[in-house]
C-alpha cells in the first residue's frame, strides 16, 4: 500500500511545547488484513531528528532507521504496526513526525525481513557522521544511547547494541561526545567474587566506534542493583526502615557496615578494570544509596529488588537497629555528659543508650530536632565520601562525580554544600541530578551546588530529572554556560523528542565555548538551619518559603547561595552583599557561629539586607536558642565599616520585599559597573540576565515570543523566542 500526502495540511505556527506535530498521509486503498504490518519510510537524511510514525492514531514500533543524523544520504526506516478489526475496510491514515525530507512511504502485511534488513543496512556508519561543532574549550557532553535502563540484562546485549546503532551516531551528530550507562552491581557480580564486565565492555566499544567516551552511573546501594547471592545468601543484611511506619525496604541501610566490604570490593574491581580504558572512558558518577542510585536516602519512585515493589516514600529512614545505636553514639560524642544533652533537649535520659532516633516533627525542642537532622545528613555525606575515596583509589586518572539529587529537603539527606566539599580530597566533581522544565526552579534547586562548586574549586555538571521540552533543553544549556560547567547530560529524548529541541540545541550549543564563571557580588544566605527546623522552608517544593523568594529575586539579577558551612569556611569575602530571605512565622533561625561570622564580616565592610516584616511572625534572625543579640546590634546601628539595611515592608505581597532589595542594590556604589548593567536592564518578565567574569552579559529568553532588552546605556538587544545571547 502506497501513502500520499493528505489534503489541507496545517501550517505549523509558533513553538509547540507538549504535542508533536506530524505530516499526515492517506493510504491509496482500504486495509484488508488485520495483524502485523511493516511500514517503510524512505527519506533523505538531511536533518538531526528522531522519527515517529502513528497509524490510525496508534504508534508504530520503530525497528530501524528511526534516527536522522544529517548525513545527506538516502536512507530507509522500518516500523511495525498491529492492525485490528476496526481498521479494516478503510484507507489507513499515517502521521509521520520528524521527517521533513520524506521521499516515499509504503506498508506491506506481515513482518517484512527485507525492509528491516535494508533499513539496518542504511544506518549511519562512523565515517559518515558529521560532528556539527568542536569546542575550543572541550567539556563532557553526555547522553543516554539506549543503555541506561534499570531493567537491562546481559542476555539482552544484542538488543542493546542494536539500539545503540541508532542512537550513538544520532547523538554524535548533535555534538555529544559521551554516553552514559547504568552499571548495576548484579550485572557484573552474579556469582560472589566473579566479576564479568563483558556487557559494559561491549557498550564502551560500540560508543568508541563513533568517538564517544563512556561515563557510567555506578549503582551498588539501590535495591534493584543487588546481586541475589548478597541479598539472600550473606548474613546480616538490613534494609532501611522508616520512622513513619517501621517498615523495611531492600535498599541496604548505610548505618549497618554489613554491606561495606562487598561494595568496596565491587568499586575497587570496577576502578581497576576501567582506569586503563582512559581513551574510551571519561570517568564515572557515583550512586551510593537510595532507590534511584544517588547520594540520598530512599524517596519517591519504586524500583525494587528483583523488580518487586518496595515500601518507598520521602521520609526519615533511620529506624533500623544500627541507626539508633549510631545516633546515640554521635550524641555521646557531642555532649559527653548525658545531663548536658538533657539540658539542651529538655529531656531526662538516664544514659546515652536510651537515646533513639525520632521523627523531627514530634519534638518542639529546636536543638533536639536540629541535632538529629544534622546527624542524619552527615551520615549520608560520610557514606558518599567513602564511595568517592574507594573509587579514586583504583581510578586515579579519570573524572569522578557525585550524584546530588532532590531539592535540598532534609529527609533526602543530601547536604548540597557538604557533598560538594567532600569531593575536594578526591579532585572530583558534583552533578546536580534534579533540573526541571522551569528555569527559575532549576536556579532555585541547583544554585547551592554550583555556588559551592565554584567556592571549593569542584567541577560542576547537571542532569534533568525527566522529560523536558525545548525550554528545558535551552534553560539547562543556559544554566551550564553561566556556571562555567564542565559536564552536561541529557537523556536522548530530552533533545530528540522535543519540538525544536535539536534545532535550538544545534544553534546554541557552540555558545558553550563562551561559558564563564558568573560575576557575582550578591549572595542569599542558604537556610541550612531553618530548613532543618521547619518543613515550610524547603520541604514542600511548591510551597517553600525560601524558593518563593528565590525565584522573583532571580528576575532582577543573578546571585549566589551562601550556606552556613561556606560562611564558616570564609566565603563571605567573595561578596559585597548578603541578602536574608526570611519570612517564617516562627522565626528565622541561624546558628550562633554563623550569625557572629556574618556580623564580623559586616564590621569589616560587608552589606546585609534583612527584612523587617510587618506581620505576626517573630522579626529578625536569631540563634537556635532564640538569641537575637546580633540582630539587635544591627538594628541599633552597630555595623562597624559595613551596613545593614532593614527594609520595613508588609509580609504580603512578597514582591514588596523583592522590590525593596532591588531598590537598595541599585543605590549601592559598591557594586561593579557590570553588576549594575545586569541589574538595571529593562526586560520582560521571563528574560534572565547573568553577568560573566568574561565581562559580558549572558541573556536567556524563556518566553514563547520575541523579547527586547534595553540597557541603561540605551543599547538594545532583540531576542528570538527561547534563545540565548551573549553580549
Amino acid at each position: 500500500m502506497i501513502f500520499t500526502l493528505s489534503a489541507n495540511q496545517p501550517k505549523p505556527e509558533g513553538i509547540e511545547l507538549y504535542t508533536h506535530r506530524g505530516v499526515n498521509y492517506t493510504g491509496d486503498a482500504p486495509l484488508e488484513t488485520a495483524g502485523v504490518h511493516t511500514l517503510a519510510v524512505e527519506f533523505v537524511d538531511a536533518v538531526a531528528e528522531n522519527a515517529s510514525v502513528t497509524v490510525n492514531g496508534r504508534r508504530a514500533a520503530a525497528i530501524a532507521g528511526w534516527t536522522m543524523c544529517n548525513t545527506g544520504k538516502t536512507r530507509l526506516g522500518a516500523y511495525l504496526w498491529e492492525a485490528n478489526e476496526t481498521d479494516l475496510g478503510k484507507a489507513p491514515e499515517v502521521s509521520v513526525r520528524g521527517v521533513p525530507t520524506l521521499t516515499s512511504l509504503w506498508m506491506v502485511p506481515g513482518r517484512d525481513g527485507d525492509i528491516i534488513a535494508r533499513a539496518k543496512e542504511t544506518r549511519v556508519k562512523p565515517e559518515e557522521v558529521k560532528v556539527p561543532f568542536e569546542l575550543s574549550r572541550p567539556m563532557q557532553l553526555v547522553s543516554t544511547v539506549g543503555d541506561h535502563s534499570f531493567d537491562c540484562y546481559k542476555d539482552e546485549l544484542p538488543d542493546t547494541l542494536d539500539r545503540m546503532a541508532e542512537l550513538v551516531p544520532k547523538m554524535r551528530s548533535l555534538g555529544f561526545n559521551g554516553i552514559e550507562s547504568y552499571v548495576r552491581w548484579d550485572m557484573v557480580e552474579e556469582e560472589k567474587g566473579v566479576f564479568d564486565w563483558s556487557y559494559y565492555d561491549a557498550v564502551i566499544n560500540r560508543g568508541a566506534e563513533f568517538g564517544m567516551k563512556w561515563f557510567p552511573l555506578i549503582i551498588g546501594g539501590s535495591a534493584y542493583a543487588l546481586p541475589e547471592w548478597y541479598r539472600e545468601g550473606e548474613p546480616g543484611f538490613e534494609g532501611f526502615v522508616c520512622l513513619e511506619h517501621g517498615i523495611e525496604n531492600n535498599c541496604p541501610t548505610i548505618f549497618n557496615e554489613q554491606q561495606t566490604p562487598y561494595v568496596e570490593k565491587y568499586l575497587h574491581e570496577l576502578g581497576r578494570h576501567y582506569n586503563s580504558w582512559g581513551d574510551k572512558v571519561f570517568g564515572c558518577r557515583l550512586g551510593p544509596s537510595g532507590n534511584y542510585g544517588e547520594s540520598q536516602y530512599p524517596a519517591s519512585g519504586n524500583w525494587g529488588y528483583k523488580r518487586q515493589k518496595e515500601h518507598m516514600h520521602i521520609g526519615w529512614w533511620a529506624n533500623d537497629r544500627m541507626a539508633h545505636v549510631k545516633f546515640a553514639a554521635a550524641m555521646e560524642k557531642k555532649y559527653g555528659d548525658i545531663e548536658k544533652l538533657n539540658a539542651a533537649w529538655g529531656d531526662s535520659y538516664g544514659a546515652f543508650e536510651e537515646v533513639k532516633c525520632f521523627l523531627p516533627v514530634m519534638t518542639d525542642n529546636r536543638r533536639k530536632r536540629k541535632d538529629f537532622v544534622d546527624w542524619y545528613m552527615d551520615e549520608m555525606t560520610d557514606w558518599c565520601n567513602r564511595w568517592a575515596v574507594w573509587v579514586r583509589e583504583e581510578m586515579p586518572d579519570l573524572d569522578i562525580y557525585q550524584s546530588a539529587g532532590g531539592w535540598g529537603y532534609t529527609e533526602c539527606g543530601t547536604d548540597f554544600t557538604d557533598q560538594t566539599r567532600g569531593m575536594v580530597p578526591v579532585s572530583g566533581g558534583i552533578r546536580a541530578t534534579n533540573e526541571d522544565e522551569s528555569y527559575e526552579l532549576n536556579f532555585a534547586i541547583t544554585r547551592m551546588l554550583s555556588s559551592a562548586a565554584r567556592f571549593y574549586g569542584v567541577k560542576f555538571g547537571s542532569e534533568p530529572a525527566g522529560f523536558g521540552t525545548v525550554r528545558s533543553v535551552m534553560n539547562r544549556l543556559y544554566n551550564i554556560i553561566i556556571n562555567n560547567g564542565s559536564h552536561l547530560f541529557y537523556y536522548y529524548p530530552n533533545i530528540t523528542d522535543s519540538e525544536l529541541g535539536s534545532q535550538r540545541w544545534l544553534e546554541h550549543a557552540p555558545l558553550l565555548d563562551q561559558r564563564s564563571e558568573p560575576h557575582i557580588q550578591v549572595a542569599a544566605l542558604y537556610p541550612d538551619t531553618q530548613s532543618k527546623l521547619s518543613d515550610g522552608c524547603i520541604r514542600y517544593l511548591e510551597g517553600s518559603s525560601f524558593f518563593s523568594q528565590v525565584c522573583p529575586l532571580r528576575r532582577h539579577l543573578d546571585y549566589d547561595f551562601c550556606s552556613e558551612r561556606m560562611v564558616a569556611d570564609g566565603a563571605l569575602d567573595r561578596y559585597k552583599v548578603l541578602v536574608l530571605l526570611g519570612r517564617n512565622h516562627e522565626g528565622d533561625f541561624i546558628e550562633k557561629d554563623t550569625l557572629e561570622a556574618i556580623d564580623a564580616w559586616v564590621h569589616r565592610g560587608g552589606i546585609v539586607i534583612c527584612p523587617v516584616l510587618q506581620s505576626n511572625n517573630t522579626r529578625g534572625p536569631m540563634t537556635v536558642e532564640g538569641d537575637q543579640t546580633v540582630y539587635r546590634r544591627w538594628a541599633s546601628g552597630d555595623t562597624g565599616k559595613g551596613r545593614v539595611f532593614l527594609p520595613n515592608v508588609m509580609r504580603e505581597p512578597l514582591e514588596d520585599y523583592i522590590d525593596a532589595i532591588d531598590e537598595i542594590l541599585r543605590s549601592l556604589e559598591d557594586l561593579s559597573p557590570l553588576t549594575k548593567k545586569m541589574l538595571t536592564a529593562d526586560h520582560p518578565r521571563g528574560v534572565y540576565l547573568s553577568a560573566l567574569e568574561s565581562g559580558k552579559i549572558c541573556l536567556y529568553n524563556d518566553l514563547l515570543r520575541p523579547a527586547k532588552i534595553t540597557f541603561a546605556s540605551g543599547e538594545t538587544v532583540e531576542m528570538e523566542p527561547v534563545s540565548i545571547r551573549i553580549v
